[in-house]
């Protein structure tokens, strides 16, 4: 890497901290489409399963900070995390299997249109101005747990991401957890799916993709510094700011974002 290319890394790790730990998004959704655009390589389609596996090992420098934030808050709900955290484990391996089956750029489109997608559920689901709930018990049940740590594992494992930009809304829509909750619970599960995601996709590198696991590990430790500092930032802000009018904007921005990663 250039020094110019390191010194973009460094304000991407700070973007994607922040809005990582404020969103409770992992990081990922920043990450990737950013690394696309301001990093360049001769081959764009290996070099988005290098920046995979890079974004994967940054999104565990985003989440530790953060679940030790909502830790202190007494957000995070244990009993959601003992069920979700084993299902998305098998899941997540699952999902990087089958990514490595996929050509670099077809993951990429895949990639915005998820982001777009998530984008423009965040938006409706501000404009409806739905109350928030409070905690209930009786909605946070084992199977719907079980079944959303198994979507959340194979959509993170099969694109690279954290998993939190899915998890958050599930846990909101189906087990009613105020959205304060489900953001941290969703780092406090990504500290260790993302450990086992970003170890498989760096394992399978050489192999599937012919890419130097020492380049993947080089843009994570150039991204990381500031991903990690961003990440107590945001995770701190989650309790301080009005986050539904904050995911808005980052939702506006992701649009974009995914508009031109497409």
């Amino acid at each position: 890497m250039t020094l110019s290319e390191v010194a973009i890394c460094l304000v991407i790790g700070g973007f994607a901290g922040v809005l990582g730990g404020l969103a409770g998004i992992g990081g990922s959704m920043i990450m990737l489409p950013a690394l696309a655009v301001f990093v360049a390589d001769p081959d764009p389609g290996s070099a988005h399963h290098m920046f995979m596996a890079a974004a994967m090992v940054v999104n565990v420098v985003v989440s530790f900070p953060a679940a030790l934030r909502h830790r202190k808050a007494g957000a995070i709900h244990y009993g959601a995390l003992r069920v979700i955290l084993p299902a998305m484990a098998i899941a997540i391996v699952a999902g990087v299997l089958v990514s490595n089956a996929f050509p670099g750029l077809v993951l990429r489109k895949i990639l915005a249109g998820f982001i777009a997608a998530y984008a423009m559920m965040t938006i409706t689901r501000f404009f409806r101005k739905s109350q928030e709930p409070e905690l209930d018990a009786k909605g946070v049940q084992p199977l719907r747990l079980t079944v959303i740590g198994l979507a959340t594992g194979m959509v993170a494992g099969l694109l690279g991401i954290g998993g939190g930009v899915l998890m958050v809304p599930m846990l909101q829509v189906f087990c009613k957890m105020p959205i304060k909750n489900a953001i941290a619970t969703s780092s406090a599960v990504m500290v260790l799916t993302a450990v086992v995601g970003a170890s498989l996709k760096l394992g399978t590198l050489g192999p599937e993709h012919g890419r130097s696991v020492i380049d993947a590990l080089i843009i994570a430790a150039a991204l990381s510094p500031t991903a990690f500092i961003g990440g107590r930032i945001g995770a701190a802000l989650t309790h301080k700011l009005p986050l539904q009018a904050v995911r808005l904007v980052v939702s506006i921005a992701l649009l974009i974002v995914a508009a031109r990663m497409a």
